[in-house]
C-alpha cells in the first residue's frame, strides 16, 4: 500500500500502500484480549475489551485523507478509516498479530470459481442497505469496481490490480465513458468476474476498500459523482458520514440502516467518531498526553513525546511499538537521473545509521539492506547489494568510483522530495544533503502536500520529469502478505499511469514484468520473489532505507483497543473502538 495498502504516515512521513489485509476485531473467536492495559499489549490482543455502548472517539491527524472515495484511497491510514464505513465482498477475521485471515462480508461465503481461476462468483447477503436506506445490490459492487477503469476521473488508488485481472476491452475506460463491463455479470443477488489472467488470490483484491460498493449511476447525489464523490460517499459499513470539511474535520456517526446480523467482522460500540485535522504535531501529542484527545490516525506519536512514552512507565502502558512489514526507500529516478552509476553513487553515499535516526531512531525500526520487508516472500537478511560499510555510514570509495564511471567525478546536483507538513521531512533531507555532499552530490528540497504527493507529485511521471525530482521520500506495504502483493504495484511496467503512480521510477524491467506476470496463478515461488528483489536493486532505483516500525498511543479510556497490523501499520482499528459509552 500506499503505505500507500497500500500509504500511511508513521513517524511523520507519508507511507503509501497499505497492506491489502483487513479485519474483526472485538472478541473474535481465537483473539487474546487483556483488561489491564501493558506496553505493546495492542499489537496482538483486545485492550480494555467491553460491549459498552455510546460515547465519541476523538481522532487526530496531521492531514487529510488522500481521498475518502474508496476507489481512489490509497494510503494505509484512510484504509483503516475506510472501514469504519464501507464494506466490501471480502474482509478480514482479524487485524491484529501476524497472520490475518480472509473471511466474507457482504457475501455469504468466500465465493467460488472454476478450475483454472479466471472465473469467481459471489453471493451477496439479503437485507444489506446504504445509509440512505435502499438496498445494496450486486450492481453497485460493479459499478464501484468499473470505476477503477475511468483512472483519468478516479485516480490514485490500487486500480492497476483490478485492470491487470478483470476481462476487458483495450478501449474500456470506466463507466462515465465506456458505460458497463459484460465481463462482470450480476443476477438479482450474485455477482461474476471473468478474469484475463488466473487469479488464485483474487479474494485478496475483494477485500481491499477499492473493491466496495458504490450506489449504481447516482454514486452521493448529483453533485458528488466522480471526483467529487470524496465529498459525500454513502455508506454500507456501520457509520456513516455526519459532517466533512476537507483538510479541518470529519463527523462519523452511526448508520441506522446496518445491522449486526449481517456483518460478522465489525463489532462497532460508539455513537460517534470524531477526526480533527491538526498540522502541528506538537499540539496534537499535548492533546494526546492531555487525554483530551485519544489517538492519532494516521502516523507515529512525535519524537518528543516518544521519548517520554519510552522512559515513563505511566504512559508507556498506553503505547504500542509494533514491527510493520513496510519499508522506507528513496525512489531514485531514471527520468532525471538516467546514468545508472550516477544513482549508484547516491546510493554508497547514503548514511543510512543518520537516517534511521532521523526517522526516529530504533522506535522506527532497522537499516534495511534489500527491499523486501521480513515478512514478505524473497526478504533476505544478509541482502545489500549497495552496502554502506559496516556502521551503515556510507561507502564513499565506492560512491567516488561510481561517479567517475558516470562521468561526474565531482558530483551533479539534483533535487529531493519529501511531503508536508512532517516532522521528519526536513530531518530526513538534512541528514541525505549532509551524506551526498561529501562526495559532491548536491541537493535541493521540493515539497508537496501529503494529500497530494503520490498522486499528483511523486504520483506523476510527467511532473517528476518537468520538476527534475531525483530522489523521493517514500515508503511501502505489501498490499496483501505475497511477494506479489508488495512487489506489483511498484515494480512491474504495466502499472505505469500517468497520474496516482506507484512505480514512482517508472520501472519497466522485462525480467521483472515475467516473475510478476506469472504470480497470479501461484506460478511464482518464493526463490523467484529473492531473484526479482537482486534484480530490482540492479536497476538502482530503490534505496531501501529501513524496515519500518512505529510508535502509537492510546488514550487509557478506550475500550477494545487493537493494532491494524494488517492494513495500517499498527495504527489501531477503530471501527470497533468504545469509550466505555462515556
Amino acid at each position: 500500500m500506499k503505505i500507500t495498502r497500500r500509504g500511511v504516515v508513521a513517524v511523520g512521513i507519508v507511507l503509501t500502500a497499505a497492506l491489502a489485509l483487513a479485519g474483526c476485531t472485538g472478541g473474535t473467536s481465537g483473539t487474546p484480549t487483556t483488561g489491564t492495559a501493558a506496553f505493546n499489549d495492542a499489537v496482538s490482543k483486545i485492550v480494555n475489551p467491553s460491549t459498552a455502548q455510546g460515547g465519541t472517539v476523538k481522532l487526530l491527524a496531521a492531514d487529510d485523507c488522500d481521498s475518502w472515495d474508496p476507489q481512489r484511497t490509497y494510503y494505509g491510514w484512510c484504509w483503516n478509516m475506510q472501514r469504519i464505513f464501507t464494506r466490501s465482498l471480502i474482509g478480514y477475521e482479524t487485524v491484529n498479530g501476524t497472520k490475518p485471515v480472509l473471511a466474507p462480508d457482504l457475501a455469504t461465503d468466500m465465493g467460488t470459481h472454476n478450475a483454472d481461476f479466471t472465473k469467481w462468483t459471489y453471493t451477496l447477503q439479503k437485507d444489506l442497505k446504504w445509509s440512505d436506506g435502499t438496498a445494496i445490490t450486486p450492481m453497485d459492487v460493479k459499478y464501484g469496481i468499473e470505476r477503477l477503469f475511468a483512472t483519468d476521473v478516479i485516480n490514485g488508488g490500487p486500480a492497476s490490480y483490478f485492470i491487470a485481472t478483470i476481462s476487458h476491452p483495450a478501449d474500456y475506460l470506466g463507466p462515465y465513458t465506456s458505460g458497463d463491463l459484460s465481463s462482470i455479470e450480476t443476477t438479482a443477488d450474485s455477482i461474476t468476474f471473468n478474469l484475463s489472467t488466473p487469479y488464485s488470490d483474487f479474494n485478496y483484491l475483494m477485500a481491499m476498500a477499492a473493491a466496495a460498493p458504490v450506489p449504481y449511476k447516482v454514486e452521493g447525489g448529483a453533485d458528488f459523482t466522480g471526483a467529487n464523490y470524496t465529498k459525500r460517499p454513502l455508506s454500507s459499513g456501520p457509520f456513516k458520514i455526519e459532517s466533512y470539511t476537507p483538510t479541518q474535520e470529519i463527523t462519523f456517526v452511526r448508520n441506522k440502516f446496518w445491522k449486526q446480523s449481517t456483518d460478522k467482522i465489525r463489532k462497532p460500540v460508539a455513537d460517534k467518531i470524531t477526526l480533527t485535522i491538526n498540522s502541528d504535531v506538537n499540539d496534537i501529542d499535548s492533546k494526546l498526553k492531555a487525554g483530551t484527545a485519544d489517538a492519532k490516525a494516521d502516523n507515529s506519536i512525535g519524537t518528543t513525546l516518544q521519548s517520554q512514552v519510552l522512559t515513563q512507565p505511566n504512559l508507556k502502558k498506553n503505547a504500542d511499538n509494533p514491527t510493520t512489514a513496510f519499508t522506507r526507500y528513496f525512489s531514485v529516478m531514471p527520468s532525471v537521473i538516467p546514468n545508472q552509476y550516477c544513482r549508484q553513487a547516491i546510493f554508497y553515499a547514503t548514511n543510512k545509521a543518520e537516517l534511521v535516526q532521523a526517522f526516529g531512531g530504533t522506535t522506527a525500526g532497522t537499516a534495511a539492506g534489500s527491499m523486501t520487508p521480513p515478512t514478505i516472500a524473497g526478504y533476505s537478511a544478509t541482502a545489500n547489494m549497495y552496502s554502506t560499510g559496516a556502521d551503515n555510514t556510507g561507502d564513499l570509495t565506492k560512491a567516488k568510483e561510481a561517479l567517475k564511471k558516470c562521468g561526474q567525478p565531482d558530483g551533479f546536483t539534483t533535487k529531493l522530495a519529501y511531503s508536508t507538513p512532517s516532522e521528519t521531512g526536513p530531518k530526513v533531507f538534512a541528514a541525505m544533503q549532509t551524506a551526498l555532499a561529501r562526495v559532491g552530490i548536491k541537493i535541493t528540497a521540493a515539497t508537496s502536500a501529503t494529500s497530494s504527493y503520490y498522486s499528483s507529485f511523486i504520483g506523476s511521471p510527467a511532473n517528476i520529469e518537468s520538476q527534475g525530482l531525483g530522489i523521493a521520500v517514500a515508503a511501502w506495504g505489501a498490499d496483501f502478505p505475497t511477494g506479489y502483493g508488495f512487489w506489483n504495484s511498484i515494480a512491474n511496467g504495466a502499472t505505469i499511469i500517468p497520474a496516482g503512480n506507484t512505480d514512482y521510477p517508472s520501472l519497466n524491467d522485462p525480467a521483472v514484468n515475467k516473475i510478476l506476470d506469472a504470480a497470479p496463478a501461484g506460478k511464482s515461488k518464493d526463490s523467484d520473489f529473492r531473484a526479482l528483489d537482486d534484480q530490482v536493486m540492479k536497476n538502482a532505483v530503490y534505496l531501501p532505507i529501513l524496515f519500518g516500525k512505529s510508535l502509537y498511543y492510546r488514550n487509557a479510556r478506550l475500550t477494545n483497543v487493537t493494532s491494524n497490523n494488517a492494513l495500517a501499520f499498527g495504527i489501531y482499528d477503530f471501527v470497533n473502538v468504545g469509550t466505555g459509552g462515556k
